[in-house]
């Protein structure tokens, strides 16, 4: 066996070839060359600046083997004692070449060769050390508290932060989007009313708005989420950070300019749901994109849940106190203050935000390093979290998938039964079950309450049962999505049989088929996100165009059903989303799959994938770098 010590340093363009993309800028590293039975192993050790630095970053490489390498440090020259440093990747760049790579080094001297190749004990288990840095919590980096820096030692990890303020994100954007489904019942001049008090003369005034136009501007806010068919890319493509603010600033402007632009006329009330939706448009794929870079596969679907159930947050919280403010007067004269809250709880988000937010984890200040890298490692084989203008999407992969298809068609049925119970169930329960403005609001909040208890508490499972079962990622998804879609279907029916004096026990099954309703979210919404992570924002885009031509037609036809408010024409409402319910059953179990397709892998691994048919027979493996191209120092 023979030997060479080589001191090399990079420019950040690269290095060994098309693995020193990813290297860190004037890296320095110490190389150590050693050649024994035809197999040649290259060992890049960080210096001690640069690891304390927080710069230099895993290669991209084709294959990832776990491996625990057991290096000495020499005595020679008297610098360290003699220790065990762990080598957590190998990359196989061909049959006789590896590169080993140790992101938890913390320091760097001189090793020598007292250690063969027979020494390296190689794991069948490739996420073992991944699981392990994460094993304190779902979203954590596994640092005891008392060693992360005084502003972020209350949280578990700056990915949990990110969740939170995501879930923030969503609270804010779904207020103000699910408040006109409280504000218009004592907006409107309605025909029917259950008590005789008198409308006082400093109250706001009430719209005389027909049962089609109350349909229309519910209907606004789904045809501005048409747009998210081309803003689904961008967020792939540029800042989703950016797109975030934009999105909530765009939502409460709508918000704040609505109260005294709708007296004028309805079109300007229908044009401001447009708005809320078209913002609704950048927030949901510059959300999953979001997701994808700042999560290992195993947390997003913890990750999901928390971020999304932002808007059951949301709604919570908006449906009482807009009860609480339709029956008063003195606050702006009762609903118009509807607007006004959700508008400034908007800019609240939007301040916070620009402080906290980031695009993804190298742009975080505030993230340990040992963080980074745990993220940078996990999702280095899938592409993404890099802004590539050139790169373009595959559409024509995207529409003759039948897992993308399948997502589309379950998230649209999933969807069509939840906008009945968001959009109208204060309507449902003043018209069948007769309950006024605050107690409306308060059994109103109470299935949204429970939906948001089943996203966390599902997502939270399906995190736990991939981590400690042998159950197949695929198979857990396809599992809780079955058992919502039937809870959902089976107790939004079982609704229909109650008259308003079981009024209690309606409210109680429509909480059970809100929360049925949760387990969707570590099913046919984590599928969206795991099919092609690296276009993740193109598939949500794609996926939320048809259902936003869902939501369009949804409030339609329930208001041309909808005539008399009469409990006949309410079931029949439930009815058609009951059928609609159930189909994800069939459709997703058959043809849907949380695996990354072929079309979305990055190039090393389909090269490197034996199972891949669709990588054509002439592509090559890429060259074996030499150790003498590395630019010297």
């Amino acid at each position: 066996m023979r030997e060479r010590m080589i001191l090399a340093a990079t420019d950040g363009m690269g290095m060994l070839g098309r693995e020193r993309r990813n290297v860190g800028d004037a890296a320095c590293f110490l190389a150590l060359k050693m050649e024994s039975k035809k197999r040649r192993i290259i060992f890049l050790l960080p210096r001690p600046s640069l690891v304390k630095k927080g710069r230099l970053l895993p290669a991209a490489p084709s294959r990832h083997i776990p491996a625990c390498v057991l290096l000495r440090v020499s005595e020679t020259f008297g610098l360290l004692p003699v220790v065990s440093v762990s080598v957590t990747y190998i990359s196989i760049l061909d049959h006789h070449t590896y590169i080993v790579y140790s992101p938890l080094l913390q320091t760097c001297a001189h090793f020598n060769s007292s250690f063969s190749c027979s020494q390296t004990m190689m794991h069948k288990d490739t996420d073992q050390l991944l699981r392990s840095m994460s094993s304190v919590h779902p979203i954590s980096d596994g640092i005891p508290s008392q060693q992360r820096p005084l502003t972020y030692r209350w949280f578990p990890s700056w990915r949990f932060m990110t969740s939170i303020m995501l879930c923030f994100c969503f609270g804010c954007v779904h207020l103000m989007n699910s408040n006109m489904g409280m504000a218009i019942v004592c907006m409107v001049n309605s025909s029917v009313t259950y008590d005789n008090e008198t409308y006082p003369e400093n109250a706001a005034p009430l719209l005389d708005w027909s049962s089609d136009e109350q349909g229309y501007i519910f209907s606004a806010f789904n045809a501005g989420l048409l747009v998210m068919l081309f803003t689904g890319g961008m967020a792939d493509k540029f800042n989703a950070k950016y797109m975030i603010l934009v999105s909530v600033a765009i939502a409460s402007l709508a918000n704040l300019t609505l109260p005294f632009m709708a007296p004028i006329s309805v079109y300007w009330a229908i044009f401001s749901r447009f708005l809320v939706g078209f913002a609704d448009a950048l927030l949901q794929p510059a959300m999953n994109s979001l997701i994808t870079r700042w999560f290992p596969t195993s947390e997003r679907s913890y990750a999901l849940g928390l971020a999304t159930g932002g808007r059951q947050i949301g709604t919570l919280i908006i449906i009482p106190a807009a009860g609480a403010l339709c029956s008063q007067t003195e606050i702006f004269g009762g609903w118009p203050s509807i607007f006004y809250l959700s508008g400034f709880i908007g800019i609240i988000f939007i301040f916070s935000y620009i402080f906290l937010g980031a695009d993804k984890p190298s742009k975080q200040t505030c993230i340990t390093d040992n963080e980074l890298k745990f993220i940078t490692i996990s999702n280095q084989s899938e592409d993404v979290g890099k802004k590539r203008t050139e790169r373009k999407v595959p559409w024509k992969n995207i529409l003759t998938s039948g897992a993308v298809w399948a997502s589309v068609i379950s998230l649209v049925c999933h969807e069509f039964p939840l906008m009945t119970l968001i959009m109208f169930l204060p309507s449902y329960l003043h018209d069948v079950h007769h309950y006024h403005s605050t107690e409306n609001g308060i059994l109103s909040a109470l299935p949204t309450v429970s939906l948001w208890f089943a996203k966390i508490g599902s997502s939270y499972l399906n995190t736990w049962l991939q981590k400690n079962t042998s159950w197949k990622k695929d198979t857990i998804c396809k599992v809780l999505n079955s058992i919502g879609s039937i809870g959902l279907g089976v107790f939004l029916l079982a609704a229909t049989f109650l008259d308003k004096s079981h009024a209690w026990m309606a409210v109680l099954f429509l909480c059970l088929s809100m929360a049925s309703a949760g387990l969707h979210t570590p099913g046919c919404q984590l599928a969206l996100v795991s099919v092609a992570p690296a276009y993740s924002g193109a598939v949500t885009g794609f996926t939320f165009f048809f259902v936003a031509v869902s939501g369009i037609i949804h409030p339609i036809i329930t208001k041309m059903i909808v005539k008399d408010r009469t409990a006949a024409e309410w079931n029949l409402v439930f009815y058609i989303s009951t059928v609609i319910a159930i189909f994800p059953i069939v459709i997703f179990n058959v043809w849907g799959s949380t695996e990354v397709q072929w079309w979305a892998k990055s190039k090393a691994s389909m090269q490197q994938d034996p199972n891949n048919k669709k990588m054509s027979k002439s592509s090559k493996a890429p060259s074996t770098p030499s150790i003498d191209s590395i630019d010297m120092a």
